[in-house]
């Protein structure tokens, strides 16, 4: 057998490899880190800018969006014969204070290819629960504002809330299509459904969590529209879209939210053309 003699003492160590850091701090240079995904760069046409007319790109997009949701809405209506489900028929999906625990947005996923998120959804509970919260983080690409951030799970599509009350005459009048307690059906639009609108893109500002229930405020709803554009993209209750001007007296705004006010709007005084300088 061979023996092999090792000399007594230290024996060098080979030099360890330095980490990556330790050699950026010795060079001087800066450290290698995983690369992070850029966040998607939004075009500019696509930006809100507050009190600018609204580009043409922005508002087809907007617009297809809107149809999405209006089509949504008229195929709700087909099985329940009525803008949303109804307090008689579901009573658990809604609160003491008759609103639904969740979104009008999560009821429409069914008819917007979204069944398998909806079915995750427990409807009879609220929207900020246990099980429901995490679920706002899937937020499906039609509620998003095309200058939204790609992470949000704010939406800016947005309805008024209502009520139903008494007229001068002691005559029961539904100040939106969305009244608590009780969603509208199509005769309830004495106005017509074309003269009605039920659905907003407000400013960023004024965007709300998709999955969180509660509307926008129809006293003053000039201010609720919030930081928009000069113009404004509408849904009405026929599914129809429109842009119009921002600029308009809080009396007119109510004459197109209001369902019962036996109003006809004069939409060729209030549309405008995207990019169409006031």
């Amino acid at each position: 057998m061979l023996a092999v003699t090792v000399p007594s003492g230290c024996q060098k160590q080979p030099a360890a490899t330095p980490t990556t850091e330790e050699a950026a701090t010795e060079t001087g240079a800066p450290a290698e880190t995983d690369a992070q995904p850029e966040e998607p760069k939004i075009a500019p046409e696509m930006m809100t800018k507050a009190g600018e007319p609204m580009t043409a790109e922005r508002f087809k997009a907007v617009g297809n969006q809107l149809k999405q949701i209006g089509l949504a809405f008229h195929n709700l209506y087909d099985k329940t014969l009525h803008f949303l489900p109804t307090q008689e028929e579901h009573p658990e999906y809604y609160d003491e204070n008759g609103r639904l625990k969740v979104s009008w947005r999560v009821h429409l996923l069914p008819y917007m290819d979204q069944k398998p998120l909806y079915d995750q959804f427990k409807l009879d509970e609220a929207w900020d629960s246990p099980h429901n919260a995490p679920l706002a983080k899937n937020m499906p690409d039609v509620f998003k504002s095309p200058d939204i951030p790609a992470d949000s799970n704010k939406s800016r599509f947005r309805v008024f809330d209502g009520k139903r009350e008494k007229d001068g005459e002691g005559d029961e009048k539904m100040t939106t299509l969305f009244p608590l307690g009780q969603p509208a059906s199509m005769r309830d639009a004495l106005d017509g459904t074309s003269n009605t609108i039920i659905v907003v893109e407000v400013g960023p500002d004024k965007a709300i969590k998709w999955t969180k229930p509660g509307g926008l405020n129809p006293t003053e709803p000039k201010a609720e529209l919030g930081e928009t554009a000069s113009q404004v993209a509408i849904l009405k209750g026929d599914g129809s879209i429109s842009l119009v001007k921002k600029d308009l007296e809080d009396a007119q705004w109510k004459e197109m939210i209001g369902p019962q006010d036996f109003t006809r709007i004069d939409w060729d005084a209030i549309e405008v053309k995207p990019g169409q300088k006031e």
